[in-house]
């Protein structure tokens, strides 16, 4: 048996890239107007692999980056309601495991504080060049990319195990 992923996408090419009226893009604009909150990040690196674990405090609504790649993630603690397009909400307890398709963008809301971790197979240290080969931040013209809360993804650099 042949397992087929596509394992990197052209962002253009994602229901919603550039479009004004998608949900999720919709939802970035009405998120910036809440208060803002801390979501720590915490880096690791294996040979070949970054690690990459967010804690979500409870009651935090947040928009993913369109995901690039395909990849694990992992529900290590907490319930948090996941937003797909196209699919119904998704509610996952911890323990839970997943797969992040290429071309996944994802509105979370936690029910619990939440860690959450993904696992990207790279040779990248830099967890901001990864970020930047896995994800892309271009499909929201709502948004403007280089704004501050918009770019939360970038702290905690001094959390690199």
């Amino acid at each position: 048996m042949t397992l087929t992923i596509q394992e990197n996408i052209d962002a253009q090419s994602v229901q919603g890239f550039g479009d004004p009226n998608d949900f999720l893009n919709q939802a970035d604009v009405e998120i910036l107007k809440l208060p803002p909150r801390e979501c720590p990040l915490i880096h690791r690196f294996t040979p070949g692999m970054y690690i990459r674990e967010i804690f979500m405090p409870k009651d935090t609504i947040l928009t993913t980056l369109l995901h690039l790649t395909t990849h694990p993630f992992f529900v290590l603690q907490g319930d948090v309601s996941v937003y797909y397009n196209g699919i119904p909400t998704q509610r996952y307890k911890a323990p839970y495991t997943g797969i992040t398709e290429a071309g996944t963008r994802r509105m979370l809301l936690t029910h619990e504080d939440t860690i959450w971790t993904t696992c990207h197979v790279t040779d990248l240290t830099d967890p901001d060049e990864i970020i930047e080969s896995i994800t892309s931040r271009d499909f929201n013209p709502l948004v403007d990319k280089n704004e501050a809360r918009f770019n939360t993804w970038r702290h905690n650099r001094n959390l690199i195990k």
